[in-house]
């Protein structure tokens, strides 16, 4: 799962000419955790998946190689359900948490 999303955000990077930094500095995450996540030393936070996202303009599914499609569909709230209902088996406690954190805006 770690090894597609760090392709995919690399292929993104390449897409649209973004270094790490730049990265770093639209998703406000910190250039050391970038690099981390794209070797796989370090698997990214639910908060972390929808930061890089929205800076490519894509699914956090498609960054975890679950659809082919990138595109960000019409309704947010249907593919949010969509990724839940997918994934709940997948999901520790924590990362459960972490995205009732990112859905209800909690910090």
């Amino acid at each position: 799962m770690m090894s597609e999303f760090s392709n995919k955000v690399k292929e993104l990077m390449i897409r649209d000419n973004i270094s790490q930094k730049e990265l770093a500095k639209l998703s406000g995450i910190s250039e050391s955790s970038i690099s981390r996540y794209l070797s796989g030393a370090l698997q990214p936070r639910m908060d972390i998946l929808a930061k890089i996202s929205k800076v490519f303009n894509v699914t956090a599914s498609y960054l975890l190689g679950e659809e082919e499609n990138p595109f960000i569909p019409s309704d947010a709230f249907d593919e949010t359900m969509c990724v839940v209902t997918r994934n709940k088996s997948k999901l520790s406690d924590a990362q459960k948490a972490e995205l009732i954190k990112v859905l209800f805006g909690g910090k």
